[in-house]
């Protein structure tokens, strides 16, 4: 998830939960009547938030599908570069780990 949707995720949650807590301030001191409605909004705020997040979780999940076709694209075209790499990375962890003891 790039950081835009993160961004978003994060401020669409922070939406929903000053709209419940200011929902639940306003309904100590509501009518039955007030009551009612507050609860539609709230209702109506929570399945809003509930259907955005639906879309950035399609999205995410399309993200990541693409990224898994890519790299698997990527190991099918070149895999001796990745043995390489791995082979490096390796030998520089196993250089790490003993100069540490």
């Amino acid at each position: 998830m790039n950081q835009l949707n993160t961004d978003r995720l994060r401020h669409n949650l922070r939406a929903v939960v000053d709209n419940v807590e200011q929902a639940l301030h306003h309904m100590s001191d509501a009518t039955g009547e007030e009551v009612d409605e507050l609860r539609s909004r709230a209702g109506r705020r929570l399945h809003d938030a509930h259907d955005r997040l639906g879309e950035i979780e399609h999205r995410a999940a399309a993200q990541l599908r693409r990224a898994g076709r890519r790299t698997q694209t990527y190991v099918h075209d070149h895999p001796w570069q990745l043995l390489g790499g791995l082979a490096i990375a390796a030998a520089a962890l196993s250089l790490l780990a003993r100069t540490r003891l």
